[in-house]
């Protein structure tokens, strides 16, 4: 299955900015994740300008958090909480601004994009702690009930957010749009067979090294709030699903969006062709990841009615 050519240059140019060998399992914390960060820097867009741009500090569980807020100009009613990929173990605000920069003049809100606590120093659940508390803040701000999305380990938390909330009666977003979400670790897929071996970017190997420090002692037996493709997906609201034709997890973000159907949950999927794992970063590089982004929008503007 080939790589859509702008996503396979873009690739290409990230890894001629790689350390000889560079190989995060095989790093110490600091190292591995100062260098994933460095690498999606690569990815910056100096073309997503948009009006505003306020960074603030919230309190949170674990200490303070930044937060950020990108606002487009026309501003349109409503708010996007955005929630960053990165394995739960790197990335933040500053990795995934071309994402949100473009999500904010795509759908004309104001996104808001936050870091959390990262694993393997803080395992589940001190992210979905950190995602909590920025949610409880976001509904506080007098702008509407925020829509919500995320990519990869992001839109794992998304979700685990919203069946949480659901599980205690609290107010749930209109729409979600989950991108390349890590729904299991059970990696024994067809997708997992066809493009885990690293040439298409995210490997099988380092999913389960992003996996194993996430869940830490909870290895043997994950919580359903972190490994929701087996949590009960009832009364969620409007879900819109982006999967990457070339990614490891594209069946597991098939299963996930049958068992949302199954559970009488509203699901749109797209299938973006030649994609790999994290190419919505490359909003600079590649026309598949700015309509990507467009596609997100459109999902949380106009959710699916049936």
């Amino acid at each position: 299955m080939s790589v859509d050519p702008e996503i396979q240059a873009a690739r290409l140019l990230q890894a001629s900015h790689a350390p000889p060998g560079f190989d995060i399992t095989r790093l110490d914390t600091v190292e591995a994740r100062t260098g994933l960060n460095r690498l999606a820097m690569v990815f910056s867009d100096p073309g997503a300008v948009v009006d505003r741009v306020e960074t603030l500090s919230v309190p949170g569980p674990g200490g303070p958090i930044r937060v950020r807020l990108y606002h487009p100009v026309p501003e349109a009613a409503g708010v996007i909480l955005f929630v960053h990929g990165g394995g739960w173990f790197a990335c933040d605000v500053d990795t995934h601004d071309p994402i949100m920069r473009r999500l904010a003049l795509a759908s004309g809100r104001v996104v808001i994009g936050f870091d959390y606590r990262l694993a393997p120093e803080h395992p589940f659940p001190a992210a979905l702690e950190d995602v909590k508390a920025i949610w409880d803040w976001a509904l506080e701000l007098g702008m509407g009930v925020p829509a919500l999305a995320g990519d990869s380990a992001g839109a794992n938390l998304v979700l685990a957010l919203m069946l949480s909330e659901r599980d205690v009666g609290r107010v749930l977003p209109p729409a979600a749009a989950l991108a390349y979400g890590c729904y299991t670790p059970d990696l024994d897929t067809s997708s997992q067979r066809r493009f885990g071996d690293g040439s298409y970017g995210l490997s099988t190997v380092r999913m389960a090294w992003y996996w194993r420090r996430y869940l830490g002692a909870l290895s043997d037996a994950p919580p359903v709030l972190a490994a929701p493709l087996g949590a009960d997906l009832r009364c969620l609201p409007p879900c819109f699903l982006g999967i990457a034709e070339c990614d490891v997890l594209a069946d597991e973000n098939r299963m996930m969006a049958e068992r949302m159907r199954e559970a009488g949950v509203k699901v749109e999927t797209v299938t973006w062709p030649g994609a790999t794992h994290g190419f919505l970063q490359m909003t600079a590089h590649a026309g598949l990841a700015r309509r990507a982004i467009r596609d997100l929008a459109r999902g949380l503007r106009n959710p699916v009615a049936s």
